[in-house]
C-alpha cells in the first residue's frame, strides 16, 4: 500500500512539473514577427481606361474612362515578409515631371525586371517613357513602369516584376506619381486621388 502511494505521489509530481514547464514556456516565449521569412505574390494590371481592362474587367465601374490599377488597390500582405510583384503595364507613356523618379528604389537589389529578355534587369528608365509608378513612400519603394510604345500592337504590355520587403503591421499608402489623370488639374485629380484607381493601401498585418 505504501509503495503504491509512493508511485502515485511520484506520478503526480511528474505531471505537475510537466504542466509548470509547459505553461512557463508558453508564457515566457517571445513570438517572432508575423510573416517572418514568408513570401507573398501580388499581380496587378495597369490600364489607360477601366473599360479597356483585359485581365480584370469592371463592366459596372462608375468611371469607365479613368486610368487604373486592377483588380484592386487594397493589398493585404504579411508583416516582415518578401512581396513579389508582377505588374502587366498596358498603358502608353505620360512621362514624369521629375527625372529623379525614373530610378528604381527600395526593391531587392535596387532593380526591377522587364519581361523582354533583351532588357532583363533594370535600375532606371527614361523618365519621359514612364506610364505609371508603383510607389510606397513609407517603405522607400519606388518603381517606374515603362510605357507601351505608341505604335505597339493592340494587347501589347510590359510585364514588370520586382520584390520588396514589408516592415511591421500598419497601413501604408501607395500610389502612382505620374500625372496621368487626363482632363484634371495638372493631371493630378480624379483617379490619382481615388482608392481603386491610382491610389491604394498596403495593409500589413
Amino acid at each position: 500500500m505504501v509503495r503504491r502511494l509512493l508511485f502515485v505521489g511520484a506520478g503526480v509530481v511528474v505531471v505537475i512539473i510537466a504542466m509548470v514547464a509547459l505553461v512557463g514556456n508558453f508564457m515566457l516565449r517571445q513570438p517572432g514577427p508575423l510573416g517572418q521569412g514568408t513570401t507573398t505574390n501580388v499581380h496587378l494590371e495597369t490600364v489607360a481606361a477601366v473599360s479597356d481592362a483585359v485581365e480584370w474587367p469592371r463592366p459596372d465601374d462608375p468611371h469607365p474612362d479613368w486610368v487604373a490599377y486592377l483588380p484592386t488597390t487594397i493589398l493585404r500582405v504579411p508583416a516582415n515578409s518578401t512581396i513579389n510583384v508582377q505588374i502587366d503595364q498596358e498603358d502608353g507613356a505620360t512621362g514624369l515631371r521629375n527625372a529623379f523618379w525614373g530610378k528604381v528604389f527600395g526593391t531587392e537589389g535596387g532593380k526591377m525586371h522587364k519581361g523582354n529578355p533583351q532588357e532583363g534587369d533594370m535600375t532606371s528608365i527614361d523618365p519621359t517613357m514612364a506610364a505609371h509608378t508603383f510607389a510606397i513612400p513609407d517603405l522607400g519603394v519606388f518603381v517606374p513602369l515603362l510605357g507601351v510604345g505608341d505604335n505597339a500592337a493592340p494587347g501589347t504590355m510590359n510585364v514588370i516584376t520586382f520584390s520588396f520587403k514589408t516592415k511591421g503591421p500598419g497601413i501604408y499608402h501607395w500610389q502612382c506619381f505620374v500625372p496621368c489623370a487626363a482632363g484634371t488639374v495638372y493631371g493630378n485629380g480624379g483617379p490619382m486621388q481615388t482608392l481603386g484607381y491610382m491610389g491604394g493601401e498596403l495593409i500589413v498585418s
